[in-house]
This record gives C-alpha cells, structure tokens and sequence, in this order.
C-alpha cells in the first residue's frame, strides 16, 4: 500500500526472493533476521495490549461506546451470528503457525533434555499473553 503503483504480486515476489537469498547465504543469518522480526512483532503485540489497557483504564470514547472490559459481554456472545467466530478459525490457525519450530530448534541446543520441556511448558503462557490477552484488549476497545 505504499507504492500503490506496484502489483501487490511483484511485492511479495520481492519479499520471497530476499527472505529466501538470507537463507541461501547463511543459516545463521535467516536465523539472525528471524530473531530480530520475531522480537519487533513481540515488541508490537505488548505494544497494542499496553496502549489498549491504558484506553480501557480511561474508558476512551470510540464511535461505537467506550472501551471497557464490558464490552467482552454485554451483548451477548455472538452479537452478530456466529459466521464471524467460523470464519475467524483460519486467521487463528495461521497465529500458531510455527509452533512446530520448538521440536526443529531443540535438536540444535546444547541440552534439549532440559530445553525441550521448558519451551514446550512456556507456549500456553505465552498463549494467553500474546493472543489470548491482545484479543481481550482488542475486543473491549
């Protein structure tokens, strides 16, 4: 959307080719770059939850009421049908992509007999921080 006069297609092609020419060069450097993404996407999520929290605290007035954990269930549980909730399942299949990541990763690690277990026992938590929380956030703006 910032160069409106590109394709979206020559984009995501440039996109591909320049995550994929990281990873042809050096393992470590995708790894690097992969570090240093996942940290900016965590540092937005915590981000949204803080400022969303904060306009929940001061019942920011929006165009539709204002934002409070009320609005989680004051209309009942599907408001408008529950279409929206079913056709909600592929963004929220395509949040746990990556998951599986934990089981490539700890084969690599000096100690995945104690590294394994930790990592595997941090993903609800993590869970509910990340998506759980920043969705309750969301929904009470």
């Amino acid at each position: 959307f910032w160069f409106p006069e590109i394709p979206n297609w020559i984009s995501a092609l440039f996109c591909v080719l320049l995550l994929m020419s990281f990873n042809l060069l050096s393992a470590r450097l995708f790894g690097e770059l992969e570090f240093w993404f996942s940290i900016i996407k965590i540092a937005t999520i915590i981000g949204l939850i803080v400022v969303g929290f904060v306009m929940i605290l001061f019942a920011y007035k929006t165009q539709f009421g204002h934002a409070s954990f009320t609005n989680l269930y004051e209309h009942g549980v599907f408001p408008k049908g529950a279409s929206g909730f079913f056709m909600s399942f592929q963004m929220a299949l395509f949040s746990f992509v990556g998951i599986e990541m934990i089981g490539v990763t700890a084969g690599e690690t000096k100690n995945p007999v104690k590294t394994i277990p930790k990592a595997i026992n941090s993903v609800p938590i993590r869970i509910l921080i990340f998506y759980v929380g920043a969705l309750a956030v969301i929904m009470s703006i």
